[in-house]
């Protein structure tokens, strides 16, 4: 790919997916840039302007969080990694739309979705097993970051979407991420269940004379 023909995407992609602030994009704003970044839009408007043939537009779109589903659906299937990231980035893409990003070819594309703490826990899980390393890498601490949380209490509730995930996962990576209490006296910890309750011994009659 020539310079004439590079937009910036790649290298953005990469700071983007690195958590990096873009300080600027190195030319002059367009008003259509302008629109789509921050200003009041009817979702007309939005669909038209995820369709400009200027990336960064496209990429401003995707990060709107009134952008509509329909339109993030689309821009997942952008030919640019950047706009992807922003799709896979957005709290509202949708478990259709994160599933289908989790499989991009492109792995700041799959770190961004592992990233985004709308994405189910069982999805980010499945990315433990990625074929690339960096991929597996974020996942894995995605997930027990995830499983601190809830111990934590952080979380608002088990059934967010921040928490989902099967029941069996959820409680294994919990208690990784829990080291087990000791009191400081050296005294065994307290019982978390009820002790079991005892049968009654046999009652044993008196025997009778011969």
């Amino acid at each position: 790919m020539s310079t004439r023909d590079d937009d910036g995407s790649w290298s953005r992609a990469y700071m983007a997916s690195s958590g990096l602030a873009l300080s600027g994009r190195g030319r002059a704003e367009s008003p259509e840039l302008h629109l789509a970044s921050g200003a009041e839009l009817s979702r007309e408007k939005v669909a038209a302007l995820s369709q400009h043939r200027d990336t960064a537009v496209r990429e401003a779109v995707a990060r709107r969080l009134d952008c509509p589903f329909g339109v993030l659906a689309a821009l997942a299937h952008d030919s640019r990694p950047l706009v992807r990231i922003a799709v896979a980035s957005h709290p509202r893409a949708g478990r259709t739309v994160l599933e289908h990003l989790a499989g991009d070819r492109d792995p700041h594309v799959v770190k961004a979705v592992a990233r985004n703490e709308h994405t189910p826990l069982d999805l980010v899980e499945r990315l433990l097993g990625h074929r690339r390393e960096e991929v597996r890498h974020i996942a894995s601490r995605m997930v027990h970051e995830r499983a601190a949380a809830i111990v934590g209490g952080t979380a608002e509730d088990i059934g967010a979407p921040f928490a989902r995930g099967t029941a069996a996962a959820l409680t294994l990576h919990a208690e990784a991420a829990t080291p087990a209490q000791v009191p400081e006296d050296g005294a065994r910890p307290a019982r978390r269940h009820a002790p079991q309750t005892l049968a009654p011994r046999p009652s044993i009659g008196r025997a009778r004379p011969a």
